[in-house]
């Protein structure tokens, strides 16, 4: 098998990658803003975006420059920099006013997980309520607040409690809103009162659910979760891995001021590629309990000034560059786009989401199903993420919009296409 067959890394690498990485099978040689360039020279337009890091677009110039600096100068250990300084300065400007204290981490679960101490540090509580079809991560306390993962593991961590999402699409409640006033919250608030044993500690909550398909709750929703954490006298933990810096259109999704988490946690595009998280809280919260006693919440890597020139490479560009609008105006196009070629389409059970963030619902019976459209879009050129029943597109917030649409216009081809072959 050649060196540039996907299989010929077989041998070495365990199982368990990503089921849409491994579908695709693709080798890549290098890659410059939505396209992937394969060894023999071929592209594929990349909507896949690993679920959102790419925020910039691949090998984004002004990256490049900065990282390779940085790198030739110094790269290991977390002690003060200028990397470090600037990733402070230019993610202060972004952030909510509330959240004026940044600790880096390696990976979305290991920041979750750092969130989750710190609301038990600070509360002195450990309850923690989160969502179904949410996804924290992998790692035990984020484990415990990812549906669907926990099978054949044994039970989460105690304290755990999960309650229904405002999917809308597909109410629990079997319920249409608004005229159901966010019954799933009063739900929510009905499980605590059954399964509390009065120790909350946080909220857990994604503004825009990603894995489930890019799902976006209604208006009002994380204002009425900000109001359940207050009767309870919990804190309210926004994961914006996935929205956070303009995905959504907005800089955080979370940023309202009927909201105002009392934490955040922030990854993938964070540093469009290079492995870096964050949690951000106020000092006021940050420095109580264990979790502000000296080593308590590091990370062997965070702080390093690769990650922290990465962060600030991205947060000045998404500041100075305006890539929220652009994101926001983008995506209502793109949606717009896709929801009137697809509108008749029998195949298509929904078209939503919200920035450069969003899901096209097929109505299939089976992953099969799934992994046929999936190819037949990959055979075309076009790659997508998936997620349940749904294909997940996260273009870079920097793409080109006739590209983009051009991507648009023949993902609705191949879809019409593989109806007509049904």
């Amino acid at each position: 098998m050649g060196a540039d067959s996907f299989s010929a890394e077989d041998p070495v690498l365990g199982p368990g990658i990503s089921e849409a990485v491994g579908w695709a099978g693709l080798v890549i040689a290098e890659a410059r803003g939505m396209q992937l360039i394969q060894p023999d020279g071929s592209r594929v337009t990349d909507l896949m975006g690993a679920a959102g890091v790419n925020l910039l677009g691949h090998s984004h110039p002004g990256y490049v420059r900065a990282m390779a600096d940085q790198l030739q100068r110094w790269m290991i250990g977390a002690h003060g920099s200028d990397a470090r300084r600037d990733m402070g300065r230019q993610l202060q400007r972004l952030l909510p006013e509330q959240l004026n204290r940044i600790q880096l981490y390696s990976s979305g679960s290991e920041a979750v997980e750092a969130a989750i101490r710190l609301a038990k540090s600070a509360t002195g509580r450990y309850e923690i309520l989160s969502f179904w079809q949410s996804f924290h991560g992998r790692t035990m306390g984020s484990l415990a607040h990812t549906s669907g993962a926990r099978n054949g593991l044994g039970p989460p961590v105690p304290g755990s409690i999960s309650a229904p999402y405002a999917d809308c699409a597909r109410c629990p409640l079997r319920m249409t809103y608004p005229g159901c006033d966010l019954a799933c919250v009063d739900l929510a608030r009905d499980v605590l009162r059954e399964q509390s044993s009065g120790a909350l500690a946080a909220v857990l909550v994604e503004p825009v659910q990603g894995r489930a398909g890019n799902v976006v709750p209604p208006a009002g929703y994380l204002a009425r979760l900000r109001q359940l954490a207050d009767e309870h006298e919990a804190l309210l933990i926004a994961d914006e891995s996935m929205t956070g810096m303009g995905r959504t259109g907005e800089v955080f999704a979370s940023d309202r001021p009927d909201v105002r988490p009392d934490i955040m946690v922030l990854g993938k595009g964070l540093g469009n590629g290079y492995p870096v998280s964050a949690v951000c809280a106020s000092l006021e919260l940050m420095q109580r309990g264990p979790f502000g006693a000296p080593s308590a919440s590091s990370s062997s890597y965070g702080g390093f000034p690769l990650a922290c020139r990465a962060v600030a490479v991205v947060a000045e560009a998404v500041q100075e560059q305006g890539l929220a609008g652009r994101a926001r105006l983008l995506g209502e196009r793109l949606l717009a786009r896709l929801s009137a070629s697809l509108v008749d389409l029998p195949l298509v059970a929904e078209v939503r989401g919200r920035g450069l963030a969003l899901g096209i619902e097929l109505d299939i019976a089976n992953k099969e199903q799934l992994r046929h459209v999936f190819q037949q879009l990959l055979n075309a050129g076009v790659l997508v993420m998936t997620g349940g029943r749904t294909l997940r597109l996260y273009p870079p917030l920097t793409v080109d919009e006739a590209e983009l649409m051009a991507a648009a216009d023949t993902l609705s081809e191949v879809l019409r296409r593989h109806w007509d072959e049904q």
